[in-house]
């Protein structure tokens, strides 16, 4: 069995979507008009499930099976306890794999062929933040109940978007001159995100170190990029040009989506990792 500790971030299976996005589609397109409504099919009750947790602010820990077995059954009672004990940021939903009103979201999850029983976290906002398959623990449960900035961050990721995390020691977190004119470069602009966090801030002492950040270096504007699906390009501050972070990008080999860019073979940090336990 393989287990990350880090945070979750863009599909382990690959081709997730932002649930908040999709389900928030389809509620304006209900709302559109009578024929919109009568064009657009009911939410199902997982994703009923999903949009109240998620307007309470709340984790969806989703336990999936095809049958009613006993390693299902196990799996249900580890992620029910864990949850209880943190009832007020978290809900367990389950969900039979191959349930016909339910296969909207299996597509979305891409794990229509994942062995079961599954389970898969989602944030408040829709972000994917853990998936784990057959087995999982109180501490896996744990992780992926993510701070804040963490659960923005990767709704960004899964997006495929490189995000800057705008790093201070106040409320107004300052861009890099450097990142500003990056983002007038046509081959980054329409692809960059920002999030910022206070380096004092409690709440996400968890996820600075993570980022390996330096409290006490934290002086004038300061940023952080993460780029899909999830590798730390660097730290950059108020000193960093567009073309050195450029370069970084393009040194860690995520400056695109191309499999066949000549950066994509480049040796990357892989700073975060989808929370994710497969027994090989």
């Amino acid at each position: 069995m393989k287990s990350s500790t880090m945070f979750a971030l863009f599909g382990v299976v690959g081709g997730w979507i932002s649930l908040s996005e999709s389900l928030h589609a389809q509620s304006q397109a209900r709302q559109s008009s009578a024929q919109a409504v009568a064009q657009v099919r009911a939410l199902s009750r997982l994703e009923q499930s999903l949009k109240a947790a998620g307007s309470e602010g709340k984790f969806t820990f989703i336990v999936f099976s095809k049958e009613d077995n006993a390693a299902a059954r196990e799996m249900l009672g580890v992620v029910e306890t864990g949850v209880a004990e943190r009832h007020e940021q978290a809900v367990v939903v389950t969900a039979r794999a191959n349930d016909p009103a339910e296969q909207p979201l299996i597509e979305h999850f891409g794990i229509g062929r994942a062995p079961m029983p599954l389970t898969v976290a989602v944030a408040p906002n829709g972000a994917v933040t853990g998936v784990f398959a057959k087995t999982i623990n109180d501490e896996l449960i744990s992780t992926a109940i993510v701070t804040p900035t963490m659960m923005k961050c990767m709704k960004s990721l899964q997006n495929k978007q490189l995000v800057f995390v705008l790093v201070s020691a106040s409320d107004k977190a300052a861009v890099p001159s450097g990142v500003k004119a990056l983002q007038s470069d046509p081959q980054f602009r329409d692809r960059i995100a920002f999030t910022a966090l206070r380096v004092d801030d409690p709440a996400e002492m968890r996820f600075i170190s993570q980022m390996k950040i330096d409290p006490l270096r934290v002086e004038g504007p300061y940023a952080v990029l993460i780029a899909p699906p999830g590798v730390m390009v660097g730290h950059f501050d108020s000193t960093s040009t567009a073309s050195q972070i450029s370069a970084a990008i393009h040194k860690s080999g995520q400056c695109c989506d191309d499999p066949n860019c000549k950066h994509a073979a480049a040796p990357a940090q892989t700073a975060t990792k989808t929370n994710s336990s497969r027994k090989n």
